[in-house]
């Protein structure tokens, strides 16, 4: 019996890691504007319901990444405001992130910021334009 209960603790540890915590998910922000504009940094901001990742600059080239894990409820959303030119006046909000039943754990989200507009791929696939760019208030 001894032996049950602890194979039962250590099971139910394991069970409660993969409902919980799991794999975490890559999310990497690439800034691919034109080198040659005046104003080629990208700024990023993301978010969640609790939780706010900052503000950040990326310059050209670089990427801005951090890693997502699913809360117990599976209800994880991040979302990002991008935005660049001057005065960072042209831009776009949209979400990043979503749980969704079926999708492998501990992907990478990569999101592709370029002069016509935002790009994604999941997991090294194919990348696809999915947002325009468009004015945004100061």
């Amino acid at each position: 019996m001894k032996y049950l209960s602890v194979f039962l603790f250590f099971y139910g540890l394991c069970m409660i890691g993969n409902v919980y915590g799991g794999r975490a998910n890559k999310l990497h922000i690439w800034n691919e504007l034109d080198p040659n504009q005046k104003h080629s940094h990208l700024f990023v901001q993301c978010k969640s319901g609790k939780v706010d990742m900052g503000k950040h600059y990326v310059p050209y080239g670089k990427i801005y990444q951090f890693d997502i894990r699913d809360n117990f409820w599976k209800t994880t959303l991040f979302w990002c405001t991008f935005r660049h030119g001057p005065g960072y006046r042209i831009g776009q909000q949209f979400d990043v992130y979503e749980y969704k039943p079926g999708v492998a754990q501990g992907g990478t989200y990569e999101w592709t910021a370029r002069e016509d507009g935002i790009y994604f791929r999941l997991n090294q696939g194919t990348i696809h334009k999915v947002h325009n760019w468009k004015p945004m208030p100061p």
